[in-house]
């Protein structure tokens, strides 16, 4: 694929799923205030245009490369591979459930238009808060407990691409108070990647543990 075509759908994806994404947000407050007047009637014409706006994204192609998310639970790091079974472009997002949050995040996949952009980022490029772009994609992707998000371009310029194999994105940090659920999700909303239950310890098991491990050197 020419280097020029790869960037123009590449543009082209993102200025789709920001201008999707500012709509969402326009529908989701305008309903807000219908719902108080309709009641369980507005409920239904706002679940109804969100139902609208994911087929419509759908229409757009769904990404079908085979990407997995690698948890180091010694660590608290995450890792992204891929099995090299689609050519780029792919965009994806890492989302993430329950109290948790992720920070960093090096690209490794050589592709020259591979991005890796964080929440605050992602909120920049939409003209938008980072809390008012969580409010947008909870609604947006039906995930009412997601706490952070991080948007993956897997892109390269060169004729024939880098295939998508191995270690594509490494060092994101994982931290968090209790147990977390990682999935990766192409942009379009239509294919989850992969999803991962990750068992971090909330802060009063850690203590507890960690005064375990004290009593059980003084008895030796």
């Amino acid at each position: 694929m020419p280097l020029k075509s790869v960037k123009c759908k590449t543009k082209s994806v993102k200025l789709l799923n920001s201008t999707i994404l500012h709509f969402s947000l326009y529908v989701l407050r305008f309903d807000e205030s219908e719902e108080v007047v309709n009641g369980f009637f507005g409920r239904r014409m706002m679940m109804k245009k969100l139902f609208v706006m994911l087929t419509v994204l759908a229409m757009f192609g769904v990404a079908n490369a085979t990407l997995t998310i690698n948890v180091n639970e010694a660590m608290d790091t995450v890792t992204i591979t891929g099995d090299g079974t689609t050519a780029p472009p792919v965009g994806a997002y890492l989302f993430v459930q329950g109290p948790g949050s992720i920070a960093g995040g090096r690209i490794v996949y050589p592709g020259s238009l591979t991005a890796y952009d964080d929440l605050e980022a992602v909120a920049a490029t939409l003209g938008m808060s980072p809390a008012d772009t969580l409010v947008a994609f909870r609604d947006f992707a039906g995930k009412p407990d997601l706490a952070d998000l991080s948007s993956i371009t897997l892109a390269d310029g060169a004729v024939p691409p880098a295939p998508l194999s191995g270690l594509l994105i490494d060092s994101i940090k994982l931290a968090g108070t209790g147990p977390v659920v990682l999935s990766l999700v192409s942009d379009d909303f239509a294919t989850v990647f992969d999803s991962k239950s990750v068992p971090i310890p909330e802060p009063t098991t850690i203590v507890l543990l960690g005064l375990g491990g004290l009593l059980l050197r003084r008895r030796k």
